[in-house]
């Protein structure tokens, strides 16, 4: 039985709980309403309500908690409880070892992404003082990756949304990366001077078909902007609009690289099948997997 918190004997500003004992109470609680990730979203909630990393609760773990301390926790377990995700609850989410502010106006970077940065940063090996373009930058995670990878890089980011583009600014100006990025707003190729030229085209767009939208999670449908995550009846609009203009866009031997959804990539090598794209790797598209072995990423390269 687990008996809740407020239920819990307190003696004077201390609960008797400790950062452990609440990390395992949330825990039991978050699994038995039937929430994924339940270990490390109760983690996460403890470390941010007690201030400690995870070196301080291996070491201070058993030290009592504070009262308003253990009311932190109870607010954000409620809300937990309730369908918000974490990354929400907090305020930001932890991608590619940073930390980057996120609300309801942008997408949450998930750690399925990162392959698309490793991707991209192992393309760029050979490339000096990268132009990179991020298109539908949201909360401007992989850009600023890519910047933050790169000191060398500049790097240009668009988005069709001003209350995400405004998340982004304050995520460049957290990692310190203000002074080489420039935000423009516009959908996908709208914003774009003409005859700019870029290195490396990247992408996390829409890519959830209409049907597939219907049978989301209540903390992503409820939670995370419509905008960046309906691609259309077949999910691939967003993909027809940026390969439709991107070798404008690209300098020769230019590489355009997505994010896609586990079961397009046969679409969009059938997309990419007559666009100005050479020979890469096997197939004229290289499509990566992610850690779980699946489809994550579509690379291409322009022609010379």
């Amino acid at each position: 039985m687990v008996i809740p918190l407020d239920k819990r004997p307190c003696s004077g500003p201390y609960s008797g709980l400790t950062a452990r004992s609440a990390r395992r109470f949330l825990t039991q609680s978050f699994r038995q309403a039937g929430l994924n990730f339940a270990e490390e979203d109760a983690l996460e909630i403890v470390l941010s309500a007690t201030g400690l990393d995870k070196t301080g609760f291996m070491l201070r773990g058993r030290e009592d908690l504070h009262s308003h301390v253990i009311d932190i926790i109870k607010q954000h377990m409620e809300r937990r409880l309730s369908g918000e995700p974490v990354d929400h609850i907090l305020g930001w989410r932890e991608f590619f070892g940073r930390r980057f502010i996120v609300n309801s106006d942008v997408l949450s970077p998930r750690a399925d992404t990162e392959t698309l940065v490793r991707g991209a940063l192992a393309r760029l090996v050979n490339t000096e003082s990268p132009k990179i373009l991020d298109l539908g930058t949201g909360s401007g995670a992989i850009g600023l990756t890519l910047l933050a990878e790169r000191p060398d890089a500049v790097l240009t980011a668009t988005d069709m949304s001003a209350a995400a583009l405004s998340v982004a600014a304050k995520n460049a100006r957290l990692q310190a990366l203000e002074d080489r990025v420039q935000f423009l707003r516009g959908s996908w190729w709208e914003a774009i001077p003409a005859g700019a030229k870029f290195d490396m085209i990247v992408s996390n767009p829409p890519y959830i078909s209409n049907d597939a939208m219907e049978t989301l999670e209540t903390e992503v449908i409820s939670y995370d902007p419509d905008l960046a995550l309906r691609g259309g009846p077949e999910g691939l609009d967003a993909y027809r609009a940026i390969t439709s203009g991107a070798k404008n866009f690209l300098t020769a031997n230019g590489w355009l690289g997505f994010e896609i959804g586990f079961d397009q990539g046969a679409a969009l090598r059938d997309l990419l099948s007559n666009a100005p794209w050479t020979h890469t790797c096997v197939e004229e598209v290289c499509v990566e997997q992610d850690l779980s072995g699946l489809d994550r990423v579509v690379w291409a390269r322009r022609h010379v």
